[in-house]
């Protein structure tokens, strides 16, 4: 498979199901391998499409459709059409499905396996647990994933959030950051 979000964008359709994952690894320059090899396995087991934005992964996917990147817009409306987003515990990414009330799981990128230079994710990915958000969710290693997804998909009902959720992510966030110092 090619590169396919310009070509999926232009025709104004995100994919042919209406069921879809988006897996987005952000812009961090340094791969994130572990997670995208992982969707990769599991995405044939799982009733849905996914659609992966891999960064500067060199990975290439042979089961799911990819792109390395987009404009922000684009991302938007990824995450707006979709049933569920995994992500890095970014903050951009996790603000905007807290926005448009979208099933996130959390799978922060660490530094023992070489994706970050840092462990802040695994700490954002804490705190946001300890909050207990039904609409986020953490998975910390690989072999957890699947049975997430499953149960993630599996809920009949998505907990919709209103924008009071940005405000408290940004109070956790700075409320962390002060901590730090």
């Amino acid at each position: 498979m090619e590169t396919v979000a310009p070509a999926v964008w232009s025709q104004g359709e995100i994919c042919r199901r209406a069921d879809m994952i988006f897996v987005t690894v952000g812009n961090h320059f340094q791969e994130f391998e572990r997670l995208l090899k992982k969707v990769d396995e599991i995405a044939p087991r799982i009733c849905h499409e996914f659609l992966i934005q891999k960064g500067y992964s060199k990975y290439v996917p042979r089961n799911t459709k990819y792109f390395d990147f987009v404009p922000m817009r684009a991302a938007m409306q990824y995450i707006r059409r979709s049933d569920l987003v995994i992500s890095h515990a970014g903050i951009g990414t996790i603000i905007l499905c807290k926005e448009n009330g979208r099933p996130l799981i959390i799978f922060p990128r660490r530094k023992k396996y070489g994706e970050h230079g840092t462990d802040h994710q695994m700490e954002i990915a804490r705190v946001l647990q300890e909050r207990g958000d039904k609409n986020v969710h953490i998975v910390y290693e690989e072999n957890q994933l699947e049975q997430k997804i499953i149960e993630v998909m599996g809920k009949k009902e998505i907990v919709q959030v209103e924008n009071e959720g940005r405000k408290n992510l940004i109070r956790t966030i700075k409320e962390f950051i002060e901590a730090s110092r």
